[in-house]
């Protein structure tokens, strides 16, 4: 049996990392089944209909330049679907990422005042199409190209797959002023190929998709394409 405290869990709303203002978040959801059943059924039969999770969010306000006001309306006001990625638990390398490329908030946030009690922010998340993904490593800063450490899947899979990043923060100068960043697989643990990359070029956040074989190993990098920066990032990963 593998514990975990609360203290550790991770959650990531598309370029920011709201967990230090974070006091408490879950995933709930259903499923909309529609009911199949004729006359002469021995018992209810349903179709299976679309997906509904839900992140309920609660945490500290602070209506600071980068505090938690502006990171969830940031989210309310977004014109396009953000990415969230919720580690319950921990976010170490290979441990369970629930990521979604699809979130919205569509109604406004609460701000709860009450005496003898800091002021606090909550929200409910419509999350989409959520996959249990698979960290490939903690949140980490580098000035130079990296490569993670690989995990070991076991056995290859050949249906494709989605991978989640989160860019926190960015500096480029020089070359093409940009960064990499990759999703790499091997067959043996020392040949390497990219299974899919993004160039960077400023803070953000995508869920992409592959198609094909991800072999046995995965690992993450991030290659420097320019002369000096420096980026910080999360990268998530599922096999379909």
């Amino acid at each position: 049996m593998t514990l975990y405290d609360s203290k550790d869990t991770i959650v990531y709303m598309a370029q920011y990392d709201i967990t230090t203002y974070t006091t408490e978040a879950g995933l709930t959801g259903s499923r909309n089944l529609h009911e199949a059943t004729t006359f002469g059924s021995a018992g209810a039969t349903f179709h299976p209909g679309t997906e509904m999770p839900t992140l309920s969010w609660s945490g500290l306000y602070d209506d600071g330049t980068s505090g938690s006001e502006v990171i969830v309306n940031a989210l309310k006001g977004a014109s396009s679907e953000s990415v969230i990625s919720y580690y319950p638990g921990t976010d170490a390398i290979g441990k369970l990422s629930m990521a979604s490329g699809g979130a919205w908030i569509g109604e406004d946030p609460s701000v709860d005042a009450s005496v003898g009690s800091l002021v606090a922010m909550s929200a409910s998340i419509n999350m989409g199409l959520v996959t249990r993904s698979k960290s490939t490593g903690t949140k980490s800063t580098v000035t130079a190209s990296t490569s993670g450490t690989s995990i070991d899947d076991a056995a290859s899979s050949a249906s494709g797959g989605d991978w989640v990043y989160h860019v926190f923060a960015f500096t480029a100068s020089g070359g093409n002023a940009r960064w990499q960043v990759v999703l790499q697989h091997s067959a043996n643990n020392s040949s390497w190929s990219d299974v899919s990359s993004v160039n960077v070029s400023a803070v953000g956040a995508a869920k992409n998709s592959f198609t094909g074989t991800l072999n046995r190993y995965v690992r993450q990098r991030v290659v420097l394409d320019a002369s000096s920066g420096s980026i910080t990032f999360a990268i998530s990963y599922n096999r379909a």
